[in-house]
């Protein structure tokens, strides 16, 4: 196979870089670092627009420590709040729903809040107490949405979302992933996983393929690139010949997501959206992984597989043999990820290890947290 110019070039000037040092992965004080210089800095990835469908309806997600609600409106518009009551502090609301009579209420005092956080009722507190219900709402930060998926971001004055993503890990994923509409697609499968792994090191993992033909060989049949230990072509790794699907046959009965071109048809691509989000291309779908640290040891991944209304509709829609390949390949990641956690507390890692030029999108991520993390 034969290797692109410019990829020889830069390989040829890569000089071996430094990983970030074991205790980045495990050390109590930096997860409670990132906690604030990124989960609650950056444009966090928390789900899909259509998991609030209808006005009324809500979802808590926790980011940096923090339960986050968004809920959706009487006039159908978005809102995100730290989901605690403005009067003595309690947790609203859990997991996701409806509200009742489309209100939120407290389940200590039953201060009651409209969807969009006004303060409406305040049982047994009123206006002769000197007491203004309008300086009382909900607390709120931003909500952003893109191609149908959530950010929120919980800085006093954040960065437009678009600037965030343009300086992504793998490039400015906007053009590209235009091609594939996934504001027009629909969740048709889901899939959670519970890893005993620092969250950086699952995305460092998803960064690179130089464990690929050792540990995927599945995946590797299906797209020889990864053989070599290269994540990229020009655009996209290409597909093995006659494989039109992202199964372990290589078939798939699904027809290919309108507006892609041919060539877009023969790939896989992948990209991070920093810091917990990857997306994964396929011609009849997209696959995502949302990561959710919930120590510095542990990250539950939640794995969702995106597919055009009209597939979902037909009566012989059935997602099992992609979310198959995937959960094999996930499963052989997770392995390996939970290895390297173990191995990271090493006294000899304690300095860290080496990225020859095959790491270089590792090496991106590994920047992008530094400076992150000033």
């Amino acid at each position: 196979m034969s290797v692109p110019a410019a990829r020889a070039d830069a390989a040829a000037a890569w000089a071996p870089r430094p990983t970030l040092p074991g205790h980045a992965y495990h050390d109590v004080a930096v997860w409670a670092e990132e906690q604030e210089r990124i989960f609650a800095a950056e444009w966090i990835c928390i789900g899909r627009e259509e998991e609030l469908p209808a006005p009324g309806t809500y979802l808590v997600r926790e980011v940096a420590k923090e339960s986050v609600l968004v809920t959706r409106g009487k006039d159908g518009t978005l809102a995100a709040f730290f989901d605690t009551c403005t009067h003595r502090g309690t947790r609203l609301l859990d997991g996701e729903g409806e509200l009742r009579s489309g209100v939120i209420k407290c389940p200590y005092h039953s201060w009651t809040f409209s969807a969009g956080g006004e303060l409406l009722a305040t049982p047994n507190v009123v206006a002769g107490d000197g007491f203004d219900r309008a300086t009382r709402p909900l607390w709120r930060l931003s909500l952003e949405t893109w191609n149908g998926f959530l950010f929120v971001n919980m800085s006093a004055r954040p960065e437009l979302l678009r600037d965030s993503l343009a300086r992504g890990v793998d490039g400015d994923p906007t053009d590209l992933i235009a091609r594939w509409r996934i504001g027009d697609l629909r969740i048709g499968h889901r899939i959670t996983y519970e890893v005993e792994a620092n969250w950086k090191l699952i995305v460092e993992n998803y960064s690179e393929c130089l464990h690929c033909p050792g540990i995927h060989p599945e995946l590797v049949k299906l797209v020889p690139l990864f053989r070599t230990g290269m994540v990229e072509g020009d655009e996209g790794a290409e597909l093995a010949d006659g494989v039109v699907g992202f199964t372990r046959t290589g078939r798939t009965n699904r027809p290919p997501l309108p507006g892609l071109n041919d060539r877009d048809r023969q790939i896989y691509m992948g990209n991070t959206l920093f810091p917990t989000a990857m997306i994964n291309l396929h011609a009849d779908c997209v696959m995502t992984y949302r990561l959710e640290p919930t120590t510095p040891t542990h990250t539950r991944i939640v794995s969702e597989f995106l597919f055009h209304p009209d597939t979902i509709a037909r009566g012989d829609f059935d997602p099992s043999d992609v979310a198959e390949m995937w959960d094999i390949v996930s499963r052989q990641d997770w392995a390996v990820c939970e290895r390297a956690q173990l191995g990271v507390r090493s006294r000899a890692y304690g300095g860290g290890g080496v990225y020859p030029f095959n790491d270089h999108s590792v090496a991106a991520f590994n920047d992008r947290y530094r400076a992150s993390m000033a």
